[in-house]
Order: C-alpha cells, then sequence, then structure tokens
C-alpha cells in the first residue's frame, strides 16, 4: 500500500528582525571604489522554524494523512534550538536527519525596514551536507511511497535526489524554487524529464521556460503537470490526461478569515497537493487541497505557527467550491 510521502528540501530558522528606519539613510556606497558599508541596529528579533522541507512536514503534519520521511541534513542547534521536539508532537512525520555537530542548521536572517525593504543573509550551515545522501541507503521499502516532492536547496543535492528517486521508482515532484536561475540548462531539462509534476510560482515557471528553451506544449511533453502558483490569483494547472489531451486549469484561491504573513503558504500549497495525490484524489482537486491549505498558513505570521485539523479543511473546501471530495469526506 503506497502510503508514505518524502519531503526533501531545506530545513532551516528564520530570525526575524525590524529596522525602525530606511535602509536608505544607513548604507555608505562608493561605486568606483567597490566600497560599501552599512550598520543595522534591529529593534527586535523572532526566532520562527523554517526552510522548504519543514514547513511542507508540518503542514503534512496538521493533515495527519500521509506518513512523511524528511531527509535532510541539521546542525548542532537542530535539538538545542527546538526544532525536534517542535516536529515531534506529529505521530506520522519522521525526521530522518544527519546530524552534524560541528555544523550549524541552515539559517536566514531577515532584516525589514519602515518601507518594507528587506535584507537577507542565508546561511546553509549543514544543508550542504545534503549532497552526501543517498536515499538508496534510506529507503528499503520504495513501493511504500506514493510520491515524493524534491525541493529548494542546493542544484547538486535536488540534481542527486532527481536521479536516486528516479532509480527507485518513487514519482517525484520537482521545485526548484528560488535557486531556478542558477541550474545549468541540461541539468535542468534532466530532472524535469525524471520527474512527474513541475511546480513553481509565475516567475520561476517563467525562468524554467526561458532557460530551457521549452513551451508550454513541450514542457508537457516530459511532465504530467506543471503547477504554477500566483500568489492572490490562485494558480494554475496544466495537466494531459490518460488519452494525452492537454487540460489548462485555473484553481482559484481559498479566502482566508485574516491576512498576516504570506510566508509558507506556497509550502502549504505543497503539502495540499502531496496529500491529495496520496489519497488518489485527481490532479484537480489536490490543488484545490492545496489552495484550501495556504489560505490557512497565512492567517498567522510566521511559516509554522498555523493550525487545523481535517474537520477545518473539509468546511473551508465547501464554503469556497461547494463540495468535498469523496476521498476527504472517508478519512
Amino acid at each position: 500500500m503506497k502510503n508514505k510521502v518524502i519531503v526533501l528540501g531545506s530545513i532551516a530558522y528564520d530570525y526575524i528582525m525590524s529596522f525602525e528606519e530606511n535602509f536608505v539613510n544607513a548604507v555608505s556606497m562608493d561605486r568606483e571604489k567597490e566600497e560599501y558599508q552599512s550598520t543595522v541596529t534591529a529593534a527586535d528579533k523572532i526566532q520562527r522554524y523554517g526552510g522548504t522541507a519543514g514547513n511542507i512536514a508540518y503542514n503534512l503534519g496538521l493533515l495527519n494523512i500521509a506518513r512523511t520521511s524528511v531527509f535532510g541534513s541539521v546542525g548542532n542547534d537542530f535539538e538545542s534550538l527546538g526544532y525536534r521536539e517542535h516536529v515531534s508532537k506529529f505521530d506520522k512525520i519522521v525526521f530522518d536527519v544527519d546530524v552534524f555537530k560541528d555544523l550549524y542548521t541552515a539559517a536566514c536572517y531577515i532584516v525589514n525596514d519602515i518601507k518594507a525593504n528587506q535584507m537577507i543573509v542565508f546561511h546553509g550551515g549543514a544543508l550542504n551536507k545534503c549532497e552526501e545522501i543517498d536515499l538508496k541507503d534510506k529507503i528499503s521499502d520504495p513501493e511504500s511511497y506514493a510520491y515524493a516532492i524534491n525541493s529548494t536547496q542546493s542544484i547538486k543535492a535536488m540534481e542527486n535526489f532527481a536521479n536516486q528517486l528516479y532509480d527507485l521508482g518513487i514519482p517525484s515532484i520537482f521545485d526548484p524554487g528560488q535557486v531556478t536561475v542558477l541550474f545549468p540548462k541540461n541539468i535542468l531539462i534532466e530532472i524535469i524529464k525524471k520527474s512527474k509534476i513541475l511546480i513553481g510560482n509565475k516567475y520561476e515557471i517563467s525562468q524554467i521556460k526561458e532557460k530551457t528553451g521549452l513551451s508550454d506544449e513541450e514542457l508537457m511533453q516530459l511532465v504530467n503537470a506543471v503547477i504554477t502558483t500566483k500568489g492572490a490569483d490562485g494558480s494554475l494547472l496544466i495537466y494531459k490526461d490518460d488519452s494525452g489531451k492537454i487540460h489548462n486549469i485555473d484553481i482559484p484561491i481559498s479566502k482566508p478569515e485574516i491576512v498576516e504573513d504570506n510566508t509558507g503558504a506556497g509550502d502549504g500549497y505543497r503539502a495540499g497537493v502531496l496529500s491529495g495525490l496520496l489519497l488518489n484524489m485527481t490532479l484537480i482537486d489536490s490543488c484545490r487541497l492545496g489552495s484550501i491549505v495556504g489560505s490557512f498558513v497565512i492567517e498567522t505570521h510566521g511559516a509554522q505557527t498555523h493550525f487545523y485539523d481535517i474537520i477545518n479543511i473539509r468546511k473551508r473546501f465547501f464554503d469556497t467550491f461547494g463540495y468535498v471530495p469523496q476521498e476527504l469526506e472517508q478519512i
């Protein structure tokens, strides 16, 4: 029975700070001499649990549908700063991570000024060790996995994971994310060929088409579906049916009760899609489930601070689309 999914991607701490001034007034720069100096004093600092894999897994834990294996690399602070304890409340989520005592877990430092400008510094730390992971050594029952998502981290790690998942016969969703622009054309095409579904926001999908030179029709010759998320404009599902006919379906957003923070909404969407595929829902209903999950994420600050259960999911699905898929009703 295929009752498991795999989540691959970053596991990270997000440190969010505010600067009660305009960055422009805190910068000294001489372009000719290539000299730069900036001093920013943050007014506050909030630690959040984050990373693409962590955010997806958190939502899968709330949905409580799939038995989820998260593979990755973390540092000595994964336990000391509470990440493992944070996710241990989910019975069906297993963080099978390699812990490197001499390294730190990946961290993203984000400073927001009064004009909503952002200064971001990302430190990969132990995340870079993911390139050394071989899924064939960790997975003894590949036939139990319905799907895997190969999401944003180093290009080498994503390439390795794509090859390993393909060899194991585990269908995968390719989610190159923010590093799309860094992919060499040939590697990008090879990973897409070994994936069943390609997902990204409208900018990332546009970058993929520009870098590969492939049109929508040519992309659809390589994968079964392309999902483009468009923020407040919903998402677009392009898929081919069993006869090979290509369909374009617009998926509207699900209206949240309140909008607090968009961070992690896309990862919530991906968790919904994975759960739908595990339940053998149609791709359309899986994307609609993704829309529902994403709507809960933006109701709180941070990507892993919200809460919902399957009852909340069913209600919002009905309120948004006027029905509830049978697969969700039977849970």
